[in-house]
């Protein structure tokens, strides 16, 4: 089970995951993300609440990296997985 909520401050962009990143939901939240209105302007992907990421999951991350994606995690594997997809430590933001 994955809740997906969208965030549109007009200027930023938000996805917040809570739940399971894996199965079909992977194919949903790629929808959702690819119909952002934020044409070239930021867009976040809140994983604060994220569990677990299957592997459609990581590939689904990864082309959100390439596309420009910000990543917000916590916890230690949730951290270390975008570390490794984004080569660089997740920042740590306050909700």
């Amino acid at each position: 089970m994955l809740r997906i909520t969208v965030q549109d401050a007009g200027t930023l962009w938000r996805l917040q995951l809570s739940g399971r990143l894996a199965g079909d939901w992977v194919a949903e939240t790629e929808n959702i993300w690819r119909s952002s209105p934020v044409s070239g302007g930021p867009v976040e992907i809140d994983m604060r609440e994220v569990t677990w990421i299957d592997e459609g999951g990581r590939c689904l991350l990864q082309a959100m990296n390439q596309a420009g994606a910000l990543f917000i995690a916590k916890g230690v594997a949730m951290e270390a997985l975008i570390e490794e997809i984004t080569g660089k430590p997740c920042p740590r933001k306050r909700a």
